[in-house]
C-alpha cells in the first residue's frame, strides 16, 4: 500500500501516499457521523505531523550548516600549516586575503538570493516535498566542490551552489510547516524551522573544532554530502502539503492527508476556510469565476461529494491558471498582498541588520583576538549550543504569549546586548565582549530569530504563500550579504562604532513592527490575509 513520490505526464510531482499514513486511520472502526469526532481545528501536534514535520526540516538543517562552515576553519584554510599531514592529491590549503575570503563568505548569500527567488516557482511546480527532493542535488553539489577545492575560485562556487540550495530550503521549509500545523500550534510547529537551522550552526561548529587541523578542513565543508544524502532518503516518508494539494485540485488526497495529520475525521470547517479564501480572491479578480465560485460553494455545502471525481481528471484551479497566477513578479502589483508582502520584507532584511550575523560569521575572529585558537574554538561551539537552548525555548511560548511579545522582547534585549558588545571590544574589556556574544544569541534566538520566518508564512494565502516566501527570503539574503561584506571594511573605519548601525537598526524597525505587525496567535491563515487587506 505504501507508495513513492513520482512525476505525472505533466512534470508536476504526484506526492503518493506517505508510509506515514500506513498508521491505523481514524476512518477505521465503527462508523460515526463526522461530527461526533474532534474538530481538525481544534487539534494538537500530532505524531504524523510532528514526523513530516522533522523530515522536512533536514533542509533548513543544512542551510544552518553551511552558513557557519567556514567560521572556525578560516586559518587552516587560508595559511598553510607545514608541519601538518599532507594529502598529496590536494592542496593543503587555498591562500587567500581577508577580501578573497569574505567574497567566499558572501557568494553563499548571493546563491542564497537566487535560489530563494527560484523557490516559489518550485514549490509550485513540483510541491513543497517534490522541491526540497529535487534540491538535494544543489546540497550534495557544493559540498563535494569545496571538498574537492584546487584554488580559491572552486571554494567559491561551491560556496555559491550551497547557497542556492540553502536559499531553497528556508523558503520552503517554514511555509510547508505553516500549511500542515494545526492553528492553536502554528507557532510551536514552524519554530522546528529555526530550531534545525541552529542545529546546523552547532553541528558545524562541532565538526570544525574537530577538524581544524591540517587538511581536515576539507571533511568539515564536505560532511554537507553526507546531509544532502541523508535528507534525500527520508523525505519520502513526509506527507505533501494537504493545503498545496487542494489549491491544485487535488481534494481527495489533500482531505486523505488533513484526516492523517489532524487524527479526526472532522475536517470540512478547517477546509471550508481554504475555499473561501480561493473563491474571494478570484471573484475579485475575474468575470469568469463565477462558475469556479459556485463549484467552491457547492463544496462547502456538501465537502465529501467532491472528492469522487479523479484527481488526474481535474484541471487545476483557476487561482493556479496563467492570468491569476501570484509570482514573484507580479505580488507587489496587487493590491491584497502589497501591505504584507512590504512587511516581511523588513522583517527578514531587518532580522540581518540586527547584527546577528556577525557573530555567526566572524565570533572565533573576534574571539582569537582574546583568547588561543583552542579556546576560542570552544568558546564558538558554545554560542551554538547556547542557540540550539534559546531557540528551543521559543518554540515553548510562542503560542502561549504570542508574536508580539516575543519579537519585541528580543529585539530589546538585542539592542542592550549589541552596545555591550560594541564598547566591551572597544575598551578592550575581553569577559564583557565574550558575555556579550552570548547575550547577543540568547535575545536573538528566542524571538527575533524564528519569528519572522513565522510570519512570513501567515501573511500570505496559499495563492500568494510561494512568492511571498520567495521575496521575504530574498531579502534575508540582501541583508547577509550586505553584513558579510561591508562589515570588516566597516570595522576597519569606524572600529567598534560599527556596531551602532545594529542598534539603530533595531529601534527603527522594532517602532514599525510595534505600529504595523499584527498579532496572529489562534487565528487561521485565512483570518490574518483579511485582517492585512
Amino acid at each position: 500500500m505504501s507508495r513513492a513520490m513520482a512525476l505525472a505526464p505533466n512534470g508536476e510531482s504526484t506526492i503518493e501516499e506517505s508510509p506515514l499514513l500506513l498508521a491505523p486511520s481514524p476512518d477505521s472502526g465503527p462508523p460515526r457521523s463526522p461530527d461526533a469526532a474532534p474538530r481538525s481545528l481544534d487539534a494538537s501536534i500530532t505524531r504524523a505531523c510532528l514526523v513530516s514535520g522533522v523530515l522536512m526540516c533536514f533542509a533548513p538543517l543544512q542551510y544552518g550548516y553551511h552558513i557557519a562552515e567556514l567560521n572556525t576553519p578560516k586559518g587552516i584554510i587560508t595559511t598553510c600549516d607545514k608541519d601538518a599531514a599532507h594529502w598529496a592529491s590536494l592542496p593543503l590549503c587555498l591562500p587567500m586575503n581577508d577580501a578573497m575570503f569574505s567574497l567566499a563568505t558572501s557568494m553563499f548569500a548571493i546563491g542564497g538570493l537566487l535560489g530563494s527567488l527560484s523557490a516559489g516557482w518550485m514549490a509550485e511546480r513540483w510541491g513543497r516535498r517534490g522541491a526540497l527532493a529535487y534540491n538535494s542535488a544543489s546540497f550534495a553539489l557544493g559540498p563535494l566542490l569545496m571538498a574537492f577545492a584546487l584554488s580559491p575560485a572552486m571554494l567559491v562556487v561551491g560556496r555559491f551552489v550551497s547557497g542556492i540550495g540553502s536559499g531553497v530550503a528556508v523558503v520552503i521549509a517554514p511555509l510547508y510547516l505553516s500549511e500542515i500545523a494545526p492553528v492553536n500550534y502554528r507557532g510551536t510547529l514552524n519554530l522546528l524551522n529555526q530550531l534545525s537551522i541552529v542545529l546546523g550552526i552547532l553541528t558545524t561548529l562541532t565538526i570544525g573544532m574537530l577538524a581544524n587541523e591540517g587538511p581536515y578542513w576539507r571533511l568539515s565543508v564536505g560532511f554537507g554530502l553526507v546531509l544532502a544524502c541523508l535528507h534525500l532518503s527520508v523525505i519520502a516518508f513526509a506527507v505533501e502539503s494537504p493545503r498545496y494539494l487542494w489549491s491544485r485540485n487535488r481534494r481527495a488526497e489533500a482531505r486523505s492527508i488533513l484526516r492523517k495529520l489532524r487524527q479526526t475525521t472532522n475536517i470540512d470547517n478547517e477546509v471550508a476556510g481554504w475555499q473561501s479564501i480561493g473563491s474571494s480572491s478570484n471573484a475579485a479578480r475575474s468575470h469568469t469565476a463565477g462558475g469556479l465560485s459556485a463549484t467552491l460553494e457547492a463544496d462547502c455545502e456538501t465537502p465529501d461529494t467532491v472528492v469522487k471525481a479523479s484527481d488526474e481528471d481535474s484541471a487545476p484551479l483557476e487561482l493556479h491558471s496563467g492570468r491569476n497566477a501570484v509570482t514573484i513578479f507580479n505580488i507587489f502589483a496587487i493590491a491584497e498582498y502589497r501591505k504584507p508582502w512590504m512587511l516581511v520584507l523588513l522583517l527578514q532584511f531587518g532580522q540581518q541588520l540586527s547584527g546577528i550575523n556577525t557573530v555567526f560569521f566572524y565570533s572565533s575572529s573576534v574571539l582569537e583576538k582574546m583568547f588561543s585558537a583552542h579556546v576560542s574554538s570552544i568558546l564558538t561551539v558554545m554560542i551554538g549550543v547556547l542557540n540550539v537552548l534559546a531557540t528551543a525555548s521559543g518554540a515553548l511560548i510562542v503560542d502561549r504569549f504570542g508574536r508580539r511579545p516575543l519579537l519585541f522582547m528580543s529585539m530589546a534585549a538585542m539592542a542592550v546586548s549589541v552596545t555591550l558588545l560594541g564598547v566591551g571590544l572597544a575598551l578592550k574589556l575581553n569577559m564583557l565582549a565574550v558575555v556579550s556574544l552570548y547575550l547577543v544569541v540568547a535575545s536573538f534566538a528566542p524571538g527575533y530569530g524564528p519569528v519572522p520566518f513565522l510570519l512570513g508564512t501567515e501573511f500570505f494565502d496559499v495563492r500568494a504563500a510561494s512568492a511571498g516566501g520567495s521575496w521575504a527570503l530574498a531579502a534575508n539574503w540582501v541583508g547577509t550579504f550586505i553584513v558579510a561584506v561591508a562589515f570588516l571594511p566597516l570595522q576597519n573605519v569606524m572600529g567598534e562604532w560599527v556596531f551602532a548601525i545594529f542598534v539603530c537598526a533595531l529601534l527603527v524597525c522594532g517602532l514599525v513592527f510595534y505600529f504595523k505587525i499584527p498579532e496572529t496567535k489562534g487565528r487561521t491563515i485565512e483570518e490574518i490575509v483579511k485582517k492585512l487587506r
